[in-house]
């Protein structure tokens, strides 16, 4: 997770990204195949403990934006609307017993220094901000599927204009701890508007050298990768490896508004007391079709509106700015998720 960019490949320093990948492993299959071997009992055991905890975390205040629980995929709204009434939300934490039996460290939680400060928008951007740090994971968070802990935010925007008349790209990095009841995973979310006008047939990289797979795995490094064009004309390239016992997926798209999304997962994170990202839970809770759905969310674009910065602000409590420069707490990332030593 802190490690450097393996491919050394860059654009620019703002958009200086790894070209590394994820990779298959029967990891999560096992673990599927083990968490859904419990008894009923053991549930029951472990839905009376989360019960009690989220009554535990109401009576001290505190404030974690979770997903609802009707299986609607409307937690973020729910949570949204108990920031807004002073209602706090249950503080989740990290099983630390799963099915494996196996106890795994928990991940560093960042410091909560929530303000972010939106860039209002020039020309046709007049009235909107940039997305923040807060919002993307707002619109991650809601394209997540539904009924999971989602806890330990920390993200960063920068907008980057070439001069006076340019209205300017966003360049989001972002991450959360995503917990399906056997521990949590880390997933990261990168967005850099304006990414493919930078791509052309004699730059480097080209489009294809970061959405084919014939040069995205020429030398290996990923167990599974398969790349397409859907309808709309984005080109999508999805990836899995193990990497030094860590699972890993990702899935990296261009869209047709020439921004680049890219959603990743790791059972890997930074924990207390070593400098390396350590494996914190058995498998994955995610697939590349749930990654693929939130990376192709409608709700990550360049430009939104104060209401809505605003609203997210709220809602995605505890956060920390990853923004270069701050001051960082151990366990901030600023590398790929996938990443894991």
């Amino acid at each position: 997770m802190n490690e450097p960019d393996v491919d050394g490949r860059e654009l620019s320093a703002v958009f200086e990204r790894t070209m590394n990948g994820l990779g298959p492993d029967l990891g999560p299959l096992v673990a599927a195949s083990a968490r859904q071997g419990r008894s009923i009992r053991r549930r029951r055991r472990l839905t009376v403990v989360g019960a009690v905890t989220a009554v535990a975390a109401l009576a001290v205040g505190g404030s974690l934006a979770l997903r609802g629980g009707d299986g609607t995929g409307n937690g973020g709204q729910a949570a949204a609307a108990a920031s807004a009434t002073g209602s706090p939300a249950a503080s989740p934490t990290a099983s630390t017993a799963p099915a494996s039996g196996r106890r795994y460290p928990r991940p560093v939680e960042p410091t909560d220094d929530n303000p972010e400060q939106p860039q209002p928008g020039t020309g046709p951007n007049t009235g909107k901000v940039a997305m923040t740090g807060h919002a993307a994971l707002a619109a991650l968070a809601e394209a997540l599927p539904p009924d999971r802990r989602i806890y330990d935010y920390s993200g960063s925007s920068q907008l980057t204009r070439t001069g006076s008349t340019d209205p300017g790209h966003v360049s989001i990095v972002a991450d959360l701890l995503y917990d399906d009841g056997s521990g949590p995973a880390n997933v990261r979310l990168w967005f850099e508007g304006g990414f493919g006008a930078r791509l052309g047939p004699d730059s480097h990289p080209s489009a294809d050298d970061v959405f084919s797979c014939a040069k995205v795995n020429a030398h290996g490094l990923f167990s599974s990768c398969s790349d397409s064009v859907l309808p709309d004309g984005t080109r999508l390239t999805l990836t899995e490896r193990t990497s030094h016992g860590a699972l890993e997926r990702e899935v990296d798209l261009l869209r047709p508004d020439q921004a680049r999304v890219t959603v990743s997962t790791s059972n890997a994170a930074q924990v207390a007391g070593s400098d390396q990202a350590q494996v914190v839970r058995d498998g994955l809770p995610l697939s590349l079709d749930q990654l693929k759905a939130a990376a192709l969310s409608a709700g990550l674009q360049e430009w939104i509106t104060p209401a809505q910065a605003q609203r997210a602000e709220q809602t995605i409590r505890p956060f920390h700015n990853g923004m270069p420069g701050r001051t960082q707490p151990s366990g901030t990332a600023t590398s790929r998720p996938g990443s894991a030593g």
